[in-house]
């Protein structure tokens, strides 16, 4: 150690003329916001590129979007309905677009009717209501045959989608390659969303009670270990109804999260 005096006032490293003065003149670095989530975005494009690839091995197929509004509707590019239904090649036939709320299925007519006309191979159906509702009308549609490669798309909010509904997807075709589902898992927010939910009913319709949790359990439980009981218990179940068509987590069914 040095036996030199620790001088009183230490010397800048830097020159302070060179420091950005507070004199109120200052300009404030601009930083561009997001205009939308990015997750939303993300999750669309996906969704559209995998369809891509779908529609390239299938050469056909039919599509099922079970909350088909856009999750903003003041940013429809970042829309899957929308993103799927223009894409190319369009060797998709057949469509089923389901949303509950009014102004969305105004959204999604208009996206209907800008659509060529010059295809009469492409069918294009819009219901409103629920989709838990309507699932049995899509599915009695005659579009969803035991040859038809189908995928569907479960985008929901939240806890809209019931069990019994994905297990009427999983159950409906006997032979053949099952309904492929994409489903929504919303572990970012599931722990807030739970502890909000004062509908048990809502809750078990969901699928509480079908992943080994009572009510309390899972409003106590972290987010992430009750996602991870959730995810491990959909994946089992949907395992058992998919059969050998499944290989989760890359297989029939995904939880996008």
């Amino acid at each position: 150690m040095s036996d030199e005096p620790v001088p009183e006032i230490q010397p800048f490293l830097f020159d302070p003329s060179e420091f950005p003065t507070a004199d109120g003149n200052s300009i404030d670095p601009t930083i561009k916001t997001f205009d939308r989530p990015v997750w939303t975005d993300n999750k669309a494009h996906f969704i559209m590129r995998y369809l891509k690839l779908f529609v390239l091995v299938t050469h056909h197929g039919t599509y099922i979007d079970g909350f088909a509004g856009p999750q903003e509707e003041k940013a429809c590019e970042s829309w899957a309905a929308k993103l799927v239904l223009e894409s190319e090649p369009r060797w998709m036939r057949h469509f089923h677009l389901c949303e509950q709320k009014r102004s969305q299925v105004a959204l999604l007519k208009s996206l209907k009717e800008s659509q060529p006309t010059a295809s009469t191979t492409r069918n294009i159906e819009i219901y409103e209501g629920d989709f838990n509702d309507k699932i049995d009308e899509i599915l009695a549609s005659g579009d969803v045959t035991e040859k038809e490669a189908t995928f569907c798309l479960l985008d929901q909010r939240t806890f809209e989608c019931k069990w019994s509904t994905l297990e009427r997807l999983a159950k409906f075709k006997k032979s053949g390659h099952k309904i492929e589902l994409f489903y929504f898992l919303a572990n970012g927010w599931l722990e807030r969303a739970l502890a909000a939910q004062k509908d048990t009913d809502v809750l078990a319709a969901w699928w509480v009670v079908m992943i080994g949790l009572d009510y309390v359990t899972c409003r106590a439980t972290s987010a992430v270990t009750c996602s991870f009981r959730a995810s491990r218990r959909i994946s089992r179940t949907a395992q058992s109804l998919l059969g050998p068509y499944m290989n989760v987590p890359t297989g029939e069914l995904l939880c996008i999260t």
